[in-house]
């Protein structure tokens, strides 16, 4: 946990120096709080392009520490000018209370690694795959970064892991801390007028509400990072209306234009084109507001005088700013060809987010639970409904339009993606604007009394401050409480055997995204998974969610591309070739190492299995040849299995998922007697037992390798011990672990899911020609050159 704590550092303390540093260059004053996402943006922006310089991540750390060091003596020299380094203590205590919440899975779980594997989504592991790409550029460009795929943010990270010597999970893990700390500064900016205790709780709220507790849960860091600038840029809006303080520097509308300007460039490096459509609604709408109100809120004099005093700088900015848009808005560009893709995917959801969460009061822990399963829902949204309803009026009546305008354009933006997009989208476009929501509120519900307000209004108003408050941090809490973290002993495997293929080309027959970073230093290519980047597979045996994979996967003259192949340690699946060794066994996995060409092989229509009966009904095949046969295995499928009942509140396409402890049972027909090797398909948060009677057959691992949505309990076949028995039903039994520990202790939802269970005999593969193999199970066959037939 120390290094992803160093990389928050790094990010957070680089954000608000290089922030500082460009508003006092630009003449800003404080309360300078919006300078953390000021910098953040900046560095946002500046990152990809270091990135690409000779030297990759060496180079680009360098620069940026050069950048950051002249940064802090700009941003030195203006404290002791301005004299606010006394101010420090709010944004400490706010940044700090958050950082202690947002620890809480890491030490609720006991240990440090992939925030929401497999439960929420593994899309984290291409960001892990891409910027270790980025970091030492070995191997392909990946073709989502080729395509324009938005990197800013992992660029970032990057040059703080590089900066630092963590590894890029770790580097992630400070990324995600960083954002909602920088949130919770950034709305410090417009709590100045709140007593300090106040400012420093709903600080703290803003920067992790509910549904960014959720996307921080799942790794995800663009909404989070998304919704931070939103926040920012309504901030610096609300600033340069001339409301209130009239005697600011005359040269704040350079300044607002300087954080805007950056904010909507760090909104596309963030978020592609789409991020731009916040600002591009809410400035304009900001300005009707204003003209409505009969404010103009922009010094057009000013604006001439400055211009006409800063011609050659302005003349060097606009340089600065058309490179930028040449070389970074292109891909950009090439990615918007993208974006109907994901707009019409569901991506990691099976039902709409409903949008009451958004308030930031919910009593579930994951939010993708529908709204007609969760207790409390209605009661929860109408408090939430209710504090928000209260912030609006308040700055309606105070007429702090640029907040209006831009909670007005989340509205608009959320309604949009309810007509052109999928229910992904709407999820996103939900969280980006909750912690705005929810800072009006409390800011509206806690502010001082005003003296023409009733003292029974003011204790009213007041108390459902502090109820709205607890609720929301009740809320986040749960979603944190019950935030999975991934394993990391099969992928340490995976680790082991990458450095033995170092530099080579490695085909991964599993099922697990997260395998293109744990084989980084190779040239890993998968027919399954999705990540790393995928090889295609045979079309008799092509691969789909909830499927396994192995040799057969991949034709003879696909194998021959490969120095290597990685397999589960599993016995249901095809044998190797002759001509792959196995070199080490580790982790449940094997590496096999190829010497020489792999014999030419055909396989019948398999799907997921290992292999399948020949079916000679239509006469034995015509042509001569011989066959790899096998003992027909014993196959239960998932949906046999007897489970405990699902929790209450559950999530549409894991409906099989139990909570741990508990036990599973599944009857297994043995058609002969003998020695079976058992293999399950399964995901776990706990670790599991598998059993015949009372004895224990084997002990596995608590594993998220490959889960994904609906293929939940699906995918890989891990080795689940062996068995001896006669002909019968044989009725195997898994035990789940009870978490235990602090896991148990705040009552966290710890699931299992199941998959198929085989049962293969013990023995060893059989050659037969290929006319005699009718009937048998066919692991693959080959036909005799000039063997004649059709």
């Amino acid at each position: 946990m120390i290094a992803a704590y160093a990389c928050t550092l790094i990010i957070s303390a680089a954000s608000l120096v290089v922030g500082r540093a460009i508003l006092a260059l630009l003449g800003g004053r404080r309360p300078a709080w919006v300078s953390g996402a000021t910098g953040f943006a900046a560095l946002v922006v500046v990152s990809p392009f270091l990135l690409r310089l000779p030297g990759r991540a060496t180079t680009a750390a360098v620069i940026l520490a050069l950048a950051v060091l002249a940064a802090a003596v700009i941003a030195a020299r203006d404290v002791r000018s301005v004299g606010d380094r006394d101010d420090w203590l709010p944004g400490a205590v706010a940044a700090g209370l958050v950082l202690a919440a947002a620890s809480l899975p890491f030490l609720i779980n006991d240990r440090v690694g992939v925030l929401g594997e497999g439960v929420y989504t593994n899309d984290h592991a291409a960001q892990l795959y891409w910027a270790d790409w980025l970091q030492h550029g070995f191997g392909p460009e990946p073709s989502a970064v080729r395509f324009g795929y938005p990197i800013g943010p992992q660029a970032l990270t990057v040059i703080a892991a590089q900066v630092t010597g963590a590894n890029l999970v770790n580097a992630f893990n400070g990324l995600l801390l960083a954002i909602p700390a920088l949130t919770a500064l950034t709305a410090l900016g417009g709590l100045t007028t709140m007593p300090r205790a106040r400012a420093i709780g709903i600080a703290a709220l803003t920067g992790l509400p509910y549904l960014a507790a959720s996307f921080f849960a799942q790794s995800a860091f663009k909404e989070t990072a998304m919704a931070l600038f939103v926040l920012a840029f309504a901030l610096a809006l609300q600033s340069a209306s001339r409301v209130g303080d009239e005697a600011d520097p005359p040269p704040r509308w350079r300044v607002v234009v300087a954080i805007c300007l950056l904010l909507g460039a760090a909104a596309v490096f963030t978020f592609s084109l789409p991020g731009l459509a916040w600002f591009l609604i809410a400035a304009p709408l900001w300005l009707v507001l204003e003209a409505i109100a009969g404010r103009n809120p922009v010094d057009w004099g000013a604006v001439r005088a400055g211009i006409a005093a800063n011609r050659l700088t302005l003349a060097v900015a606009a340089v600065i700013v058309l490179g930028v848009a040449v070389v970074g808005f292109a891909p950009a560009r090439d990615f918007v060809s993208k974006i109907g893709d994901v707009q019409n995917s569901a991506g990691r959801l099976s039902s709409p987010v409903f949008p009451g969460e958004a308030f930031s009061i919910w009593p579930a822990g994951d939010f993708r639970i529908v709204r007609g399963q969760v207790d409390g829902a209605l009661l929860a949204v109408a408090l939430g409904a209710l504090a928000a309803g209260w912030g609006a009026w308040v700055l309606v009546r105070r007429r702090q339009l640029a907040l209006l305008a831009m909670l007005i354009t989340g509205g608009a933006v959320y309604v949009g993606t309810r007509a052109f997009a999928e229910i992904h989208v709407q999820a996103k476009a939900l969280i980006i604007v909750a912690p705005l929501i929810l800072f009006v509120a409390l800011r509206g519900l806690l502010e001082p009394r005003a003296a023409e307000e009733r003292r029974e209004l003011t204790i009213a108003r007041l108390a459902l401050g502090v109820v709205v408050a607890a609720a929301a941090a009740l809320s986040t809490l749960l979603a944190l409480r019950d935030a999975p973290i991934g394993f990391d002993g099969r992928r340490d495997a995976l680790e082991q055997m990458a450095a033995i293929a170092d530099g080579k080309p490695v085909a991964f027959l599993g099922v697990d995204r997260f395998s293109g970073y744990a084989l980084r230093g190779t040239l890993a290519r998968a027919p399954a998974g999705y990540v790393p980047e995928e090889i295609e597979a045979r079309p008799e045996k092509t691969w789909q969610q909830g499927l396994a994979a192995d040799f057969d996967s991949l034709d003879s003259g696909q194998l021959d591309k490969f120095a290597y192949a990685i397999t589960t340690d599993a016995v249901y699946q095809s044998t190797a070739p002759p001509n792959f060794e196995p070199v080490l066994q580790a982790g449940d996995y094997t590496l096999w190492k190829r010497d020489g060409e792999t014999p030419r092989t055909r396989v019948l229509d398999e799907g997921g299995n290992p292999g399948a009966t020949l079916d000679c009904n239509g006469g034995p095949p015509k042509r001569r040849g011989t066959a790899t046969v096998l003992p027909e295995p014993a196959v239960a499928s998932y949906e046999q299995w007897n489970t405990p009942a699902p929790p209450a509140e559950r999530v549409a396409g894991q409906e099989r998922g139990w909570q741990a402890p508990g036990t599973a049972t599944i009857a297994l027909h043995l058609p002969q007697p003998g020695q079976y090797a058992l293999s399950l398909q399964y995901h776990s948060q706990v670790p599991l037992e598998v059993l015949a009677g009372d004895s224990v057959l084997a002990e596995l691992p608590a594993s998220l390798e490959g889960m994904y949505l609906s293929g939940a309990g699906r995918g890989a076949f891990w080795p689940a011990g062996t068995i001896e028995a006669p002909p019968a039903d044989v009725e195997i039994t898994v035990r789940a672990a009870d978490p235990g520990g602090i896991e148990a202790a705040v009552n966290a939802r710890r699931l299992v899911w199941l998959g198929d269970l085989a049962a293969s005999r013990a023995a060893t593969a059989e050659t037969a020609q290929l006319a005699a193999a009718c009937g048998r199970y066919v692991d693959h066959f080959a036909y005799f050159k000039n063997g004649g037939g059709g």
